[in-house]
C-alpha cells in the first residue's frame, strides 16, 4: 500500500473517530461547577467540519472547526452603590473597579449619590409607578475563570474572554439623570418587551425587578462592551437559559422579579465564536 493510500486510510479513520466523538460529546450533559454560567443550555458546542489536514511520514493530523458560545462578559445591577455580586465572588475586584475609574471604594462620586430605592439620584420627583433605579457594573470574564468553571474548554474551547471592569455606573453622572442621548427617541429603541434603550441611564419602569435589571444591564453593556450578536442569561440569584435580549418575560421571568430581590442580579452575555482545534 502506497503512502497516499495510507494517508487516505488514516484520514478515513480520523473522520470516523470525529463523527463518534462529536456524537458522544453532544450527548454529555455539560454542567457548571460554579454559580453563574448555564453551560448546559448556552455553550452549544459543535464540530462543523475539517479546517486543516497535514500528512507527513505516513501519518496525518486533522484540525476541526469548532463552534460554540462563550460568556465573555457579565453585567450586574445592584441596589446599593459599591455593592457587587461578581466582586463578592472574586475578592478585591471592586477595589480594582473603582481604581480604574479614578477613585477608591467608596469614591467621592459614590458617596455623593443619593436617592431612595436605588443607587443614585433621580431627576423625577415623587413616587412613580413601577420605577426602578439600579447601579450597574460590567466585567470581562477571564478565560482562566471559564476553564476553571468548565474544564472541557481547556481542550475543546475557543480561547477568549477578557479581564477587568468595562463600566461602573456610580461615578457616571449621566447614569443618574436623563441628559445622555439627547434627541434619541425612546419608543424607537425598544429592547423587545423590556423597555427602551434610550436614554441609557439607571432608571427603568417595569413591574418586575428582574426585567428592569435586564434592561439596565443591557444599557450598561451597550455603553461599554457592546451587545451586537450576543445572547443574555440570568446567572444570579437563579439561572435561566440563554435568550435574545428583549425576550418575552412570560417565557422566563416566572416570578424571579418578585418584590424583595432588591435589584441585585447578574447577567452573563454570551458571544458566538469559531476556531480551528487540532483533533489528533
Amino acid at each position: 500500500m502506497g503512502i497516499d493510500q495510507e494517508c487516505q486510510m488514516e484520514v478515513k479513520k480520523l473522520l470516523a473517530f470525529l463523527f463518534l466523538f462529536s456524537c458522544f460529546t453532544l450527548a454529555i450533559a455539560i454542567d457548571s461547577k460554579a454559580s453563574f454560567f448555564n453551560w448546559g443550555a448556552c455553550l452549544r458546542w459543535r464540530i462543523t467540519g475539517i479546517c486543516r489536514i497535514v500528512c507527513t511520514g505516513g501519518s496525518c493530523h486533522v484540525w476541526v472547526t469548532v463552534n460554540h458560545w462563550r460568556p465573555d462578559e457579565v453585567s450586574e445591577t445592584v441596589n446599593i452603590p459599591g455593592d457587587s455580586i461578581w466582586g463578592e465572588s472574586f475578592p478585591g475586584i471592586m477595589a480594582s473597579l473603582f481604581d480604574a475609574v479614578g477613585g477608591s471604594l467608596p469614591s467621592q462620586a459614590v458617596t455623593g449619590l443619593s436617592g431612595s430605592g436605588g443607587g443614585g439620584v433621580r431627576t423625577a420627583t415623587g413616587p412613580i409607578m413601577n420605577e426602578k433605579f439600579y447601579e450597574s457594573h460590567v466585567f470581562g470574564v477571564p478565560w482562566e475563570t471559564m476553564v476553571l468553571d468548565q474544564p472541557f474548554l481547556a481542550r475543546w474551547g475557543c480561547e477568549g474572554g477578557g479581564a477587568g471592569p468595562f463600566y461602573v455606573s456610580e461615578p457616571d453622572p449621566f447614569w443618574h439623570n436623563d441628559f445622555r442621548d439627547p434627541g434619541s427617541a425612546a419608543q424607537s429603541s425598544m429592547i423587545g418587551l423590556w423597555g427602551p434603550l434610550y436614554p441609557r441611564q439607571g432608571r427603568a419602569f417595569h413591574g418586575s425587578d428582574v426585567v428592569a435589571s435586564a434592561l439596565l444591564s443591557y444599557r450598561a453593556m451597550d455603553l461599554s462592551a457592546g451587545v451586537d450578536g450576543k445572547e443574555i442569561q440570568l446567572g444570579y440569584p437563579t439561572e435561566t437559559g440563554c435568550m435574545t435580549p428583549g425576550a418575552d418575560p412570560r417565557v422566563w421571568d416566572h416570578n424571579r422579579g418578585k418584590p424583595g430581590t432588591g435589584g441585585k442580579y447578574l447577567w452573563a452575555y454570551w458571544t458566538p465564536v469559531t476556531c480551528c482545534i487540532q483533533l489528533n
